[in-house]
């Protein structure tokens, strides 16, 4: 009989008095109970705070609930990281304080980890709210179990999303140096980033386990739109320093389509035309056409063991290095 794993469910929570009581019950309904539940408060100004304390008060179940309080607002990537150093689980769970996770969440993501014992990584469907809809397009394209870390990539972000949440992580894994990074916006992306540089085991059930919930105050006012569009920018310019040589093209096309997307942003309105600047810059590094039919060819390549993609490959490899980093 295989034994329990502890999952330690981590919920940054910052003024989300209006959501957080249904996040709160979405793990009290777990099917699984051999949960530890991590409320990293962090500095509310409304009545988060008071909620919490409130609700763990009055929970009776078998479920530990813990309630730490941040000594100043340090963000979400802070406040995640405050919970994966004080959690006990062997898996990690983030889980977003205005979001809610179905019944049979945890348990879903648990039968796999024990199926294929020490994966990396288990990721559940996800709806999407009040569209009802689904969030993911895997319908028979992602396999239950990869294996690989160049297998896995093939399925990033397209079928695996580039979200934190929803995902089961091994916390040993998250040990190899994956902490968030500070004071930036889109921290998902960019952590999710590098986590697929290190990745060799990952799993996937079609079922639903979490409710992603399209909220109306989601970057509604201009304030936030101009911090999403420079967080956006930090993200890709990061990323574009960090590529990965086995896979450039398709790298160098999603940071291309995310410049492009950014671009877009900018030109929409004049009030965030001081962020241009920046974001022609970093189209500006892009290797041109050419050099991505070449990237397309050493990717052709990569997938041959033939003596011509180890000495095309690597003098290709190196030509498109220097280019993109020529210039910084």
């Amino acid at each position: 009989m295989q034994k329990d794993i502890l999952v330690s469910i981590i919920i940054p929570l910052y003024n989300k008095e209006q959501y957080f009581e249904r996040c709160f019950n979405s793990v009290v309904c777990q099917a699984y109970t051999n949960i530890e539940c991590i409320i990293v408060e962090d500095c509310s100004t409304d009545s988060s705070l008071k909620l919490a304390e409130g609700l763990i008060k009055n929970y009776t179940g078998s479920i530990r609930f813990v309630l730490i309080k941040q000594k100043e607002n340090s963000g979400v990537s802070e406040a995640r990281n405050t919970g994966i150093n004080n959690s006990n689980g062997e898996y990690i769970f983030f889980l977003d304080a205005d979001d809610e996770i179905t019944g049979i969440c945890i348990n879903s993501l648990v039968t796999l980890a024990q199926k294929y014992s020490g994966v990396d990584m288990v990721q559940g469907n996800i709806l999407r709210y009040p569209q009802r809809s689904s969030y993911l397009d895997t319908e028979g394209k992602l396999p239950e179990y990869v294996q690989g870390n160049l297998k896995i990539e093939k399925h990033y972000p397209i079928h695996i999303p580039d979200t934190v949440w929803n995902k089961l992580i091994r916390k040993g894994f998250i040990k190899q140096n994956l902490y968030f990074k500070s004071n930036i916006r889109h921290e998902d992306a960019i952590w999710c980033f590098f986590c697929f540089k290190k990745i060799e085991t990952f799993a996937f059930t079609e079922e639903y386990t979490y409710i992603y919930h399209v909220l109306p105050d989601n970057f509604t006012n201009d304030t936030s739109h101009f911090l999403s569009i420079s967080g956006r920018l930090t993200t890709v310019e990061e990323m574009l320093h960090n590529l990965d040589i086995d896979f450039l093209y398709k790298q160098i096309k999603e940071v291309r389509r995310l410049l492009n997307w950014q671009k877009e942003r900018i030109l929409s309105d004049e009030r965030y035309s001081s962020l241009m600047p920046k974001c022609q810059m970093l189209l500006n590094k892009l290797p041109r056409w050419h050099f991505l039919f070449g990237l397309a060819f050493l990717e052709l390549l990569r997938t041959s063991k033939t003596t011509i993609r180890r000495v095309l490959g690597k003098k290709m490899t190196e030509k498109i290095k220097s280019f993109i980093k020529k210039d910084e």
